[in-house]
């Protein structure tokens, strides 16, 4: 009984960590010599997402709002405009970004974001035009059914696959049962067409009991999303409660569980459910137990950081560090933690060039990612 005592103590000692808190270094992952980081933009205000127009231009979200042009090369920065409705609700406000498929003809990006009404909160999908340094014609594409006067868990990151269909993210919005609720899309990934309307083929179309926007459910608080640069599939990542952080390949239709499998657990301890795995739901290809609560995701295409061609890389905010996973196809193998206790990483991209760049929430500043193999 003491040892078991003794086992629990240390359990949640090594586990307390929440979405956004702060945990002390951890060097266990850290090989300083292989990368180093170099500051090319600074004095950004709460930067949340960035997505490249070319060599040396982003475009990058602000959550109290606003849309920045930085320019990676000379370190200028200039904002070019606010997004109407989106609102700061606790870890809500402007959050994902991401060009159309179609850029270089029809100019358009599109961004999520926190949109009230009344007392009540969720969050929503917009579309503007970037042209010659300036944004216009913003529409607001579709709100998702996710309301609620929470402040927590409104996801939000953006990619497109390779047939040209929208994905969105969607939190739990701290419900946690009404992630498996589907009449609602608390909880959920979205696929829908650039328009903001619903692809026919989505798999719950003419399904009552299902929101036919929704492409998967069962998910915490997704803030990592992206297509895998050479299989085409869609790859997230989400946050765990008290542990379990997730790495998921999405697949149409799927329940991901939560929180009915989780290696989580209550915040200061307490079960939430005794299994990690159940029939019909799918598995993590990979969890973080104690979590370092992941934010920002690319997966490695090129041969600038020789040999890490398909590695899969985040952020991490509790972690504060950059986190390299390697997999073989879908099997993870091991990872690596860098620039630990360096500040809180909130999006991590690749430049057309191949380099990556990172949103360093802490010090409101971008960095470079410079290669430094022996």
């Amino acid at each position: 009984m003491k040892n078991f005592t003794l086992f629990f103590l240390l359990l949640l000692l090594f586990s307390c960590n929440n979405d956004d808190e702060e945990n002390g270094p951890d060097d266990t992952f850290n090989s300083p010599d292989d990368l180093s980081r170099e500051v090319v933009v600074e004095n950004l205000n709460m930067p949340w997402g960035m997505t490249f127009l070319d060599a040396s231009h982003a475009l990058l979200t602000q959550k109290s709002g606003e849309i920045i042009l930085v320019n990676v090369e000379n370190g200028s920065s200039e904002q070019l405009f606010t997004v109407p409705n989106a609102v700061i609700q606790g870890q809500g406000g402007l959050l994902g970004i991401a060009l159309s498929p179609n850029f270089e003809s029809d100019n358009l990006f599109f961004v999520t974001y926190t949109k009230q009404q009344g007392g009540q909160f969720t969050t929503a999908l917009g579309k503007m035009t970037y042209q010659n340094s300036s944004v216009s014609n913003f529409e607001e594409i579709y709100v998702a059914s996710a309301w609620s006067s929470s402040g927590a868990h409104f996801g939000s990151r953006i990619t497109f696959d390779n047939a040209g269909y929208l994905y969105f993210s969607i939190g739990d919005r701290g419900a946690m049962n009404e992630a498996q609720n589907t009449e609602n899309e608390i909880g959920c990934v979205l696929r829908l067409n650039a328009d903001g309307s619903v692809p026919t083929d989505n798999p719950f179309v003419n399904n009552e009991e299902v929101s036919d926007a929704i492409f998967t459910y069962g998910n915490r608080n997704i803030q990592g999303l992206v297509t895998h640069p050479e299989t085409g599939e869609i790859w997230s990542h989400e946050h765990g409660p008290q542990g379990g952080d997730e790495i998921n390949l999405l697949k149409a239709g799927e329940n991901y569980g939560w929180p009915l499998v989780t290696h989580g657990e209550q915040y200061g301890g307490g079960v939430i459910s005794n299994d990690t795995t159940l029939p019909g739901m799918k598995d993590p290809l990979h969890h973080w137990t104690p979590s370092i609560a992941p934010s920002g995701m690319c997966i490695i295409d090129g041969d600038i950081y020789s040999g890490w061609k398909g590695h899969v890389l985040t952020g991490a905010l509790a972690g504060q560090h950059l986190n390299r996973v390697i997999f073989n196809g879908t099997n993870y193998v091991t990872e690596k933690r860098y620039f630990q206790g360096q500040g809180r990483i909130r999006d991590v991209v690749m430049c057309p060039t191949g380099h990556i760049y990172f949103i360093n929430e802490s010090e409101g500043a971008i960095f470079k990612v410079n290669p430094e193999f022996d």
